[in-house]
């Protein structure tokens, strides 16, 4: 049918070249599948412009079938056309495309201007434009379409085979062309060509590099070279991505850039901010001169905001500027850019009077001296092949056994045996000379699992961190390392006294390409290029830096990104970092640093600040800051100030004060003068404050805080006792919602502590409530189900069609009805939120006073329903540690060592820091001090007061308050008030007998599980230390009672003991012992104590009656092998994933990092005391979880902070011992769960 249907074509076009037309017969073949005279009708139009109605039919198929059998022409992005076709028409469909492919190699051969313009008329008609991305207005329809089909769209598809498909393309495809093509439609048309280069109106920020071929076509530089005038004129005026992409071209172009001065300074100081970013990282490139004359112009003439951009860049250009700059000021008349001028040359003057770079003195390094790895190792890599072998043979053979029985018939071990047996011996004998770099580093297959087997080579005492690079050296991949490879195979005794130049010399020696740049991305590029983790030492960092400054200037943007991929761009948080390490900051970087240091990022400006500190005088120019007209700059100053600490502040900031109007920097103020030591008295009169509330209170509520209901506000009470106005109360609450910081400055603290203590607590526990209750609220379960019941049938619909689909992947829908799709959604819209209070997180700087078990409990529950809200969960906990409450302590000790997101983890560690500093503690002595009482006297006694009676409680054998009367005798509960009871006095007693059961559990818990930590890492406490805290401790020492500890004395004797209930500390064979002032106290071990020992102290403990806190003489070391890194002897023990996820979340452990398409394949505990993470691995599952079939692996152990894929385990034979056997025994325990060994494990996942 298409012979005959195209050989009249072909006869009507006898001038038409002929492999073009038998390209475009191919191309829309397929539509005959739709209309047998599409293609006939299609190809007449192209080639004489007959039947131009085709358009018109094409444009109104009532579907998208046609654009999807000739694949969406033109499609820039990616398109879907949702439409079903059968395999003899994706047969067509790939002939197509390669037709495509080819007519567009020699478009301009095949076509002349007039078929190309009406193939991209046939290519709007037949998509519909339903795919069209607008690029730039200026040129018509299907000038796009062809231009983006021929340079982008056709190599969507080509492979890794086809590399080179873009050659041809390359070489055949010119601007001149193209440009002539626009113009011979509409002549005019072709002086828009030249912006159409770089525009990208409607695409993405992403995507912008699409049409990027377009800069490789032959005469692509000297075309955009030719029209640098017009384009001038056209930049300023295309959208941001035309402007990026402009730079983006021009920025690999510094002789370009040189022609066109004006142009680059009008975009550093223009209107778009990520433009201006850009921009100003090429003005490195101009001539000084040039630079410096634009920017004087703009900094005189231009409009407020460029003059006010002109004076920050003259002042990041240099010193050099500074007289301009004061001209420009002294003429200036309008007062904010006045400022910003001022601000400006005070930077300038800042770098005159800073210590000059003479004062750098950069200290010489030791160069690396490396020792050749002995000959006699290449028979160990003989003996590692044949290990390897071993197992390889050995899976390869458990391959084939198991395709017997199964349908899906796996190669991938055999294949790997197949591809080991190719190994020879020759290739294994020449990996120590590769090593020593005495032959070039030739990989074969598994070779660094080979050479690296069992820990063999890194075990040398000849190993170094050369020969490590060689280990992963690729001849092919010279520009790029993966650090965690490199230091994996190292110990860190053999890389953190590192020197970088050091580094630059082993990679130098080893081939890499850029030694410095790969090194200089490593600290100032994303994380997971980071060499933080290895190398800390600032000594060994700076001086690397010191003789490259030029990075820290690219990190900065002062030189433009030398980067490909923005995301690897240095960023100028890690070049603060880096200066952070510096004897003396660098005088070019004063004026960059000023800027950020008062700037917008709030990161960015602390950062700044605090490397600034080392500046002389550096406090002026905060005060100079404090004349501002911009609030947000005042309150950065202020702020500034205050953490500076400099006493010639409080003039300054007390003028600032007596005319300040705005409240939010008012209270910024008092808070900065508290600090310095000023008495604010005055300002905190009742008097005062009800003027500045009922002032406060006339502005406009945020609208995110519309919710907040201020009659709910509890009554509060001053500290005489006198009523508080609520209008006060109401305003601190706005007032701290505006400032938007949920940890309490100086000021809320003193607000706070103008109230009584019951006030205080009260208020607190009402706005932490408040916002919990505000952050959580979901639909009724009405509402819910009115959701599902309009959802319901449609979604019904979905699973029918779902399963009709794919019945192997939903059979749960084989027979589902519509009540339990009904049932289904109704309880996930139950689970939805109907927002969320984070916006309104300043609020919570008011509850840093909340009664710890009230805040503790609150907080436990909202972690565990909606630990998802990471950032309200670290705003809550930010605002709880103000507070000394133990209970709210403990709980961040709690988190600081384990937690389920690491960033809270992080933050709970800062916050414990910052407490632990503030009472000038460790943090390990905060816990000890910190441990909640709940009400308990030193005899274990809480004492009620009781209206005119007295009662109290101690706690039983099953940690449970026993209450008692006058008498003495027990009572179940507390009995009714008399009527001469104060009732305030009885209210106030059973809320304290109510509030300590609370803590006492909580208590009990958190130092539970302290304890076992403290086992596991093998903590040693003072002995003097120990009878303070925990055996006098009256509720720590009914614990201690029932553990085993061992006291290490000065000379090393170890004596295992227990506490009594007596308080007397008993051995094993009930003797009474008393601690020696100089010895170390432990909890004891089965591993430290002995097997005999343990089984001793199990049996006494039974004589006693008295139940091992926790189990610490029952777990043993498990027998390995020498130089073991994995025990497996339960692999392949069978489960399901909620089983399993529950015994590993009982235990302790939680899931491990998500990695691709939302996997996961281990659950991980962090001792952060040992710098270790324990990782159980299984067989893998996915987020959201489904319960599917399991299967248990191994037990391993690495540092902490590793993600999953990167799993490294320890030799086990480094990792501390009590750990190893603890860990050991939950890996039993999680075996114990599972249904036993099934030999056919491998068919039962889903992987």
């Amino acid at each position: 049918m298409f012979n005959q249907l195209f050989s009249k074509i072909e006869a009507l076009f006898k001038n038409a070249n002929a492999t073009g037309v038998q390209h475009l017969q191919t191309v829309f073949a397929p539509l005959a599948e739709i209309n047998e005279n599409l293609p006939s009708d299609i190809l007449s139009f192209i080639l004489s412009g007959q039947n131009p109605e085709i358009l018109l039919q094409l444009n109104h198929l009532p579907d998208e079938k046609a654009s999807a059998l000739v694949d969406t022409p033109g499609t820039y992005k990616w398109y879907w056309t949702h439409v079903d076709i059968s395999k003899s028409q994706e047969k067509l469909l790939k002939a197509s495309i390669k037709a495509r492919q080819l007519l567009n190699d020699d478009l301009f051969e095949y076509l002349n201007h007039e078929q190309i313009i009406r193939l991209g008329k046939i290519y709007e008609a037949v998509t519909q434009q339903k795919n069209y991305l607008r690029l730039y207005d200026a040129v018509p329809t299907w000038f796009s379409y062809i231009v983006v089909d021929g340079l982008v769209s056709i190599f969507k598809h080509h492979g890794f085979s086809e590399i080179d498909r873009k050659r041809d393309v390359k070489k055949n495809w010119t601007l001149a062309k193209l440009e002539a093509l626009l113009g011979s439609d509409e002549a005019e048309l072709a002086q828009h060509f030249p912006a159409f280069i770089f525009e990208r109106q409607d695409s993405d920020s992403y995507y912008t590099d699409q049409l990027d071929l377009i800069f490789d076509l032959p005469d692509s530089d000297a075309y955009i070279e030719q029209h640098l005038a017009q384009l001038q004129k056209i930049i300023p005026d295309l959208s941001v991505n035309g402007q990026n992409v402009f730079l983006s071209y021009i920025s690999k172009k510094p002789d370009l850039i040189k022609q066109i001065p004006e142009l680059v300074v009008r975009l550093s100081i223009g209107r778009l901010k990520t433009i201006r970013e850009i921009a100003v990282t090429l003005l490195s490139h101009l001539n000084p001169e040039d630079s410096q004359k634009y920017l004087a112009e703009y900094l005189v003439n231009g409009q407020s905001k460029e003059r006010t951009f002109a004076a920050e860049l003259l002042a990041r250009l240099g010193q050099q500027n500074l007289e301009t700059l004061k001209h420009a000021h002294a003429n200036e008349k309008q007062k904010a850019v006045q400022q910003s001028i001022l601000m400006a040359i005070q930077r300038l003057e800042t770098v005159v009077s800073s210590e000059t770079p003479a004062d750098l003195i950069i200290p010489e390094f030791a160069p690396l001296v490396t020792t050749p790895i002995p000959r006699t190792f290449s028979e160990e890599i003989l003996e590692n092949y044949q290990q390897v072998l071993k197992k390889a043979e050995q899976s390869a053979e458990s391959e084939i056994q198991d395709n017997k029985s199964s349908d899906y018939k796996s190669r991938w071990a055999q294949d790997n045996l197949r591809r080991l047996q190719k190994v020879k011996e020759a290739m294994l004998m020449t990996v120590v000379p590769q090593l020593n770099g005495e032959q070039a580093r030739r990989h074969f297959d598994s070779d660094e699992h080979i050479i690296t087997y069992q820990r063999k080579l890194q075990n040398l005492p000849e190993f170094s961190i050369v020969h490590a690079l060689r280990v992963i050296f690729n001849h092919n991949n010279r520009e790029h390392i993966y650090w965690g490879s490199l230091f994996d195979l190292l110990k860190p005794e053999q890389y953190s006294e590192l020197d970088l130049r050091q580094l630059v010399q082993a990679l130098t020696e080893v081939g890499y390409h850029h030694p410095k740049r790969l090194i200089a991305k490593g600290f100032l590029s994303g994380s997971w290029y980071s060499l933080e983790s290895y190398i800390q030492d600032p000594e060994k960092i700076w001086p690397f830096f010191a003789e490259n400054l030029d990075y820290l200037s690219e990190a900065f943007g002062i030189l433009p990104s030398q980067e490909e991929r923005s995301y690897q761009d240095f960023t100028p948080a890690s070049a603060i970092s880096i200066l952070s390490h510096f004897p003396i900051v660098p005088q070019q970087y004063i004026p960059r640093l000023l800027e950020l240091a008062l700037g917008e990022n709030k990161r960015l400006r602390f950062d700044a600040q605090q490397t600034l500190q080392r500046v002389p005088n550096i406090h002026l120019r905060a005060i100079e800051a404090l004349n501002s007209s911009k609030q947000e700059i005042r309150i950065t100053a202020i702020e500034w100030l205050s953490r500076l600490q400099h006493q010639d502040a409080v003039k300054p900031l007390n003028a600032l004060l007596k005319k300040e109007k705005k409240e939010i920097v008012r209270a910024a103020l008092l808070t900065a003068l508290e600090k310095l030591g000023v008495d604010i008295h005055a300002h905190l009169s009742e008097k005062v404050l009800l003027k500045e509330a009922e002032q406060g209170l006339k502005a406009k509520l945020s609208t995110s805080f519309t919710w907040f209901d201020a009659k709910t506000l509890p009554e509060m009470k001053w500290q005489s006792g006198k009523k508080v106005n609520p209008a006060i109360i109401h305003w601190w609450v706005i007032l701290a919602e505006k400032l938007r910081d949920p940890k309490a400055n100086a000021l809320f603290q003193r607000y706070i502590s103008l109230l009584d203590a019951k006030s205080q607590q009260t208020l607190s526990n009402h706005l932490f409530y408040e916002f919990i209750h505000r952050d959580t609220r979901g639909p009724t379960l009405d509402e819910a189900a009115e959701m599902a019941a309009k959802e319901a049938p449609g979604r019904l619909v979905n699973y029918q069609d779902w399963y009709k689909r794919y019945p192997e992947y939903y059979t749960e829908y084989a027979n589902v009805t519509l009540e339990q799709v009904t049932e289904e959604l109704k309880k996930s819209h139950l689970a939805t939120y109907l927002g969320s209070a984070i916006k309104s997180k300043g609020m919570l700087a008011l509850t840093f006073a909340a009664q710890g078990s009230f805040a503790v409990k609150l907080l436990q529950d909202y972690m565990k329903q909606h630990y998802t809200r990471r950032a309200q969960i670290e705003a809550m906990i930010s605002a709880l540690a103000v507070n000394n409450d133990p209970l709210v302590i403990q709980l961040l000790l709690s988190l600081s060592r384990r937690y389920r997101t690491a960033s809270v983890q992080t933050m709970a560690t800062q916050l414990v820091a910052e407490i632990a500093e503030r009472n000038q503690w460790t943090s390990d002595e905060l816990a000890d001090r910190t441990i909640p009482t709940a009400g308990l006297d030193e005899k274990g006694i809480l004492n009620l007061e009781y209206g005119s009676r007295q009662f109290s409680a101690f706690v039983d054998d099953k940690d449970k308050f026993v209450l008692k009367n006058e008498e003495g005798k027990v009572i179940k509960s507390l009995p009714t008030a008399r009527q001469t009871d104060d009732p305030a006095l009885i209210k106030e007693a059973k809320s304290l007998f109510s509030n300590s059961k609370k803590e006492l559990k909580q208590a009990i818990d958190l130092q539970t599980q302290r304890l076992y930590e403290a086992m596991c890492s093998e903590r040693q406490w003072n002995s003097n230390e120990w009878l303070e805290y925990l055996h006098a401790h009256p509720i720590v020492c009914r614990l201690i009672q029932r553990l085993v500890w061992l006291e290490t004395t000065a000379s090393g004797e170890k004596i295992a003991f227990r506490p009594s209930d007596d308080g007397s500390l008993l051995n094993l064979d009930d003797d009474e012992i008393e601690l020696q002032a100089d010895s170390k106290i432990q909890v004891a071990h089965a591993v430290l104590v002995g097997e005999d020992t343990a089984n001793a102290w199990i049996d006494h403990f039974k004589d006693y009656k008295v139940k091992f806190l926790f189990s610490q003489m029952e777990h043993h070391l498990p027998d390995l092998e020498q130089k073991a890194e994995l025990i497996e002897d339960r692999k392949g023990w069978l489960t399901d994933t909620y089983t399993l996820r529950g015994v590993a979340n009982k235990l302790g452990y939680q899931r491990s990092s998500i990695e691709d398409a939302g996997s996961f394949d281990s659950y991980s505990k962090s001792f952060d005391q040992l710098g270790l993470s324990v990782r159980i691995g299984f067989s893998g599952s996915y987020v959201p979880e489904e319960n599917i079939p399991a299967v248990l692996f191994d037990l391993g152990f690495d540092q902490i902070g590793k993600r999953s894929w990167n799993f490294t385990p320890l030799a086990l034979s480094e990792v501390p011992p009590i750990l190893l056997a603890e860990s050991y025994a939950d890996y039993l325990a999680i075996a114990e769960a599972c249904g036993g060994f099934d030999p056919e494990w491998e068919k039962k996942t889903p992987w």
